[in-house]
C-alpha cells in the first residue's frame, strides 16, 4: 500500500558506492572548513561523516582528495540532512570537467569491486 511518501532509494538517479575518500567541507555561511571522509559517493552528492554544525538547505565547498590525482575535486554542494548517517550532500553545482571526472573514477571503482550502497 502507498502512504504518498515516497522511499529516498528510489528518487536517487545515480549509482551509489561506498567509498570512503578524505574531504573537507567548507560552510559558506560561516566560512569555516571541516575535516571528514565520504561514507558513499554518486554522481549526484556525497554522504559524508564529519562534525559539521550545518542544517539542510545551507550552501558548501566539498573538496575530495582522490588517490592519483593530481588536484582536488572541488564542488558545490547544498544539505540535504544532517544526522546520526552523517552529512547528506547534493551537487548542485559542478564543472563539466568534474562531473566527468566523478563519472569515471565511480565506473573505475565499480570495476574494481566498490559496492553499491543498499537502499
Amino acid at each position: 500500500m502507498n502512504n504518498g511518501r515516497q522511499n529516498p532509494a528510489e528518487r536517487r538517479t545515480h549509482v551509489r558506492l561506498n567509498k570512503h575518500l578524505p574531504v573537507r567541507v567548507g560552510v559558506q555561511k560561516s566560512g569555516l572548513e571541516y575535516e571528514g571522509h565520504v561514507v558513499n559517493i554518486s554522481a549526484g552528492g556525497v554522504l559524508v561523516r564529519a562534525d559539521v554544525p550545518i542544517e539542510p538547505g545551507e550552501l558548501v565547498t566539498i573538496m575530495l582528495t582522490i588517490a592519483g590525482e593530481p588536484q582536488t575535486v572541488t564542488v558545490y554542494g547544498t544539505v540535504v540532512r544532517n544526522d546520526g548517517a552523517g552529512v547528506g550532500l547534493a551537487f548542485v553545482e559542478v564543472s563539466a570537467t568534474s562531473t566527468d571526472l566523478i563519472a569515471y573514477l565511480i565506473r573505475k571503482w565499480q570495476r574494481e569491486g566498490a559496492t553499491p550502497t543498499q537502499p
